[in-house]
């Protein structure tokens, strides 16, 4: 028995050594053809080309490329997938600006960027592009969930600049830090002799290892550097809003922005627009035209493929060209009446995976069962302990164009519809929940974490900076000062007043009847029932045929229902299982973590590294043994 079970174990092993090696051969040969074809979609220092013959085109700048000083053509492979590393080389955006500017199909400019991750100069290389597209008569528009200071600089230039409703802009003065490593080494019984050159006492790179704060000469230096920085970012700024440079001062020594209506109030943004209502701002500039979105990659090089890519079918292609996806309102049927939408996870900014809800992914599935001609009522199956707040309105948003458009939209709650996944259901026509869902935990709080003794006491750690302003920067060596948790704090009580509206306004009740049965409460299926969050008790299969019959649908067979968002592709899915996330789980759970204890681990840790400091997240897992 132990010869066979060698044998088949042998037999097994070689097997899947042969299916390794053999995927990877295949995917390192499309690999190399991939990263030939992103190396043309990069662009080069040498020539550019044009798009042909497409009116009413808009130049779309959202940053999704690193720009550097010159293109770069990089591909990575690993068992997980390919990745593009392909960089956008600073010459040739410029240039692709230029040509825009005198190319009779392209009518503007969208910036739609949070931050922009480039130096000082090459940021103000960027701005001068933009501005001599401007200057030749065409429009630039800017919109942002969310905008940094330099993403601010950078869409100053734009006639038109706009925030999502709960987004915000942040000016509060720049910041240089630098970490001191003394203390960290003299308690693992290091030193470090330096030789600096004589009289170098500007040559600071050897003081983190020797001092624990900055020298005189390094602060001077420091100082300089970035007053001169600031000084022409808030100039850019000034000129690009038609505010005074004082205005900047005093808006980030107050840390005034606290919400994206402090940011219309002090005139550094025009108004605050949801994303459709920027792309019908735009229609507004064609003349009721439909903008057609180019990617700077795709201006530079329309068609890096040759034609190939007609012949193939891999989604990887896509993302070659830096494309706006997502933003043309295209009306394509999904073969179905109902649509069954799920809302799994946590709920994130951006794509979202099998364990999260991602803002991109859910708003686009909805908006798809929107613009689906055949599509004619909706169901969101929400099972979310909630998450990103701002998250958490762009898909409440979706919910309400897909009313607007005349779909029928019914919520089915799981285990869990609480905090944010209640704030993705209130406007529903009609909510279901089981007996026992989670629902409720209508609050929102803030988490800044600090480990001042941690990295100071406990590591040895030191920091000293130099800034423009006495609150720039929030980091993790201290606690916020009085100004900055004011500022969260106002933020954070901004949020929720606006989630207690939404629920106002999509159960029917008033302000205070919803804030009597909020504050963060949570509630069972059954209460939630009796205090009006909830209409039926019932599951998935019960919503379903409540909005089949809103939607004067008599019978519906399986054949009639659409499930979104669509699947990953089996081969992208066995990859990143083969390689990624599962394979580490198993190991985990072999070394004695239960999953559950794994999925409330990684749970927090994206709670805790979020970009989204305010969430509206229940607060604590529930497990009933």
């Amino acid at each position: 028995m132990s010869f066979l079970k060698n044998v088949a174990s042998s037999f097994v092993g070689a097997s899947l050594a042969f299916l390794i090696a053999g995927t990877i051969l295949i995917f390192i040969f499309i690999g190399a053809l991939v990263g030939g074809l992103v190396s043309a979609a990069a662009g080069s220092d040498e020539s550019s080309n044009e798009l042909d013959g497409k009116a009413n085109t808009v130049l779309k700048i959202d940053f999704n490329q690193r720009i550097t000083d010159r293109s770069t053509n990089e591909a990575n492979f690993d068992l997980t997938g390919f990745a593009s590393n392909s960089t956008m080389g600073l010459r040739d955006f410029t240039t692709a600006l230029a040509e825009a500017s005198e190319d009779d199909d392209v009518e503007g400019v969208f910036l739609n960027f949070e931050s922009v991750a480039v130096a000082p100069s090459t940021m103000a290389d960027i701005r001068d592009a933009l501005k001599g597209f401007k200057s030749s008569g065409k429009w630039v528009l800017g919109w942002a969930e969310t905008m940094t200071l330099n993403a601010m600089y950078l869409a100053s230039v734009a006639d038109e600049l706009y925030l999502h409703p709960n987004g915000g802009a942040d000016i509060s003065g720049m910041r240089l830090q630098t970490t001191y490593y003394t203390g960290m080494l003299e308690k693992l019984g290091v030193g470090i002799t330096v030789l600096r050159g004589p009289d170098n006492e500007y040559k600071s790179a050897v003081e983190p290892y020797t001092r624990k704060s900055m020298s005189e000469s390094n602060r001077e230096q420091l100082t300089a550097m970035l007053d001169d920085i600031w000084s022409e970012v808030r100039g850019g700024i000034a000129e690009g809003r038609g505010v005074s440079e004082e205005r900047l001062d005093e808006a980030a020594e107050a840390l005034a922005l606290r919400t994206a209506e402090d940011a219309v109030e002090w005139e550094f943004i025009d108004g605050l627009l949801y994303e459709d209502e920027v792309k019908e701002r735009m229609k507004e500039l064609l003349d009721g035209e439909e903008p057609i979105y180019v990617g700077v990659g795709e201006y530079i090089n329309p068609d890096p493929m040759g034609g190939f890519a007609a012949e193939l079918d891999f989604s990887i292609f896509d993302s070659m060209n830096n494309k706006a996806y997502g933003e043309s309102e295209e009306v394509e049927p999904l073969g179905g009446s109902l649509a069954v939408i799920y809302a799994t996870g946590g709920i994130e900014m951006g794509d979202g995976d099998n364990q999260t809800i991602g803002s991109v992914t859910l708003a686009e599935a909805i908006r798809k069962a929107r613009l689906a001609p055949d599509i004619e009522a909706v169901v969101l199956r929400v099972n979310s302990p909630g998450g990103s707040a701002l998250a958490s309105d762009i898909i409440w948003r979706e919910t309400e164009l897909l009313k607007e458009a005349g779909k029928n939209f019914v919520v089915s709650m799981g285990d869990y519809a609480a905090s944010g996944g209640y704030y993705i259901s209130a406007g529903a026509e009609q909510i279901f929940a089981s007996p026992n869902t989670i629902t409720g935990s209508i609050g929102v709080f803030g988490m800044v974490p600090y480990a001042q003794e941690l990295l100071e006491d406990k590591i040895g750690l030191a920091y000293d900076d130099v800034r423009t302003h006495s609150h720039a920067g929030i980091g993790m060596e201290a606690k916020l000062d009085a100004v900055q948790l004011e500022a969260v704090n106002e933020s954070v009580t901004d949020i929720y007043e606006e989630f207690v509206g939404i629920v106002a306004e999509g159960r029917g009740m008033t302000y205070d009847e919803v804030d009597a049965i909020a504050r963060g409460r949570v509630w069972t299926g059954q209460d939630a029932l009796e205090v009006g969050l909830v209409d039926e008790l019932g599951n998935l299969q019960d919503a379903m045929d409540a909005a089949a019959a809103m939607a004067g649908l008599d019978s519906l067979s399986d054949d009639e229902v659409v499930f979104l968002p669509d699947a990953k592709d089996p081969l992208e899915q066995f990859f990143e299982e083969l390689a990624g996330a599962e394979v580490l789980t198993n190991a985990m759970v072999q070394a004695g973590l239960s999953r559950d204890q794994l999925e409330q681990i990684v749970a927090v840790r994206r709670m805790i590294a979020s970009d989204d400091r305010i969430q509206a997240r229940l607060p604590y897992f529930i497990e009933i043994q």
